[in-house]
């Protein structure tokens, strides 16, 4: 086993870390690490799982080699070397979260193997990866979030449409400058028609709102003036007519009789 692995790092920050290249400097192994104990039996059986995941992993069956190194390392977490790989295949597939937290894995159960350094630069790199991609994410998301209402516009108003490439496969692309003239026309039209029958709603409102409030004064002076005068009326003929008839019940008295008759002749209209 090489005693100190060489790690290429990127130039600058914005220059994505050279994983395939590091994945190169991995080599199939004749014995394990020192600190490792096991049986010899043991020894065989690990050195054939990772010498076949390293050649999984070189030949394009990564997956297999994944699932090999990952049963590996969750018996022999001091096997720095299984660990490491593992954790570098898991950058070149920019799993980068993933490998990240492989590499302080092997960092923590091996801190003094001699891919200490080389792990902790890999740990440091798919760090750096992982939030640029992240930050990406979040660019991506923020400008799709700022275009969802303008190609909801767009292909609501036609200036999108769908069209079929060559594989029957749909795909989206602009209107051609007639049929979005036609659109915008269209919506001209609708746009028109639309503060038309706004005007016309607001002209209705205006009406039923000048009628409530014409309804309300009327109701107002009919409550506050004509209906207190209508009740006083009605009052004083109801005390003229109770007076009339006291006065008829007493008419057997010549002087109310009198009375009476005056009044009868003065006011013709207040007998019922």
């Amino acid at each position: 086993m090489e005693a100190k692995r060489s790690v290429p790092q990127a130039k600058n920050k914005a220059e994505s870390f050279d994983w395939e290249r590091v994945f190169s400097t991995w080599k199939p192994l004749t014995e394990l690490p020192p600190e490792l104990i096991a049986s010899e039996a043991e020894q065989e059986r690990i050195l054939s799982v990772y010498n076949r995941a390293l050649d999984q992993a070189i030949t394009g069956n990564t997956d297999i080699a994944k699932i090999a190194l990952d049963k590996l390392t969750a018996s022999w977490p001091q096997f720095a070397e299984a660990s490491s790989l593992y954790g570098v295949i898991l950058a070149r597939e920019r799993q980068f979260r993933e490998a990240e937290e492989q590499f302080e894995k092997v960092l923590l159960a091996s801190p003094d193997a001699a891919l200490a350094k080389a792990v902790d630069r890999c740990r440091i790199a798919a760090r750096e990866e992982r939030i640029r991609e992240e930050a990406r994410d979040s660019r991506r998301k923020k400008s799709e979030e700022l275009l969802m209402p303008v190609r909801a516009h767009m292909a609501k108003s036609g200036i999108l449409q769908r069209a079929a490439n060559d594989g029957g496969i749909g795909r989206v692309q602009m209107a051609s400058k007639r049929e979005q003239e036609e659109v915008y026309r269209l919506e001209e039209s609708d746009m028109s028609r639309s503060v038309r029958q706004h005007s016309s709603l607001v002209r209705l409102i205006q009406g039923l709102t000048i009628a409530i409030i014409a309804a309300s004064l009327l109701f107002l002076l009919f409550f506050f003036v004509l209906r207190p005068v209508i009740l006083r009326n009605e009052a004083r003929l109801e005390r003229l007519n109770w007076l009339e008839r006291v006065l008829e019940e007493q008419r057997d008295e010549e002087s109310i009789a009198e009375i009476l008759d005056i009044y009868r002749d003065t006011f013709p209209d207040t007998r019922r």
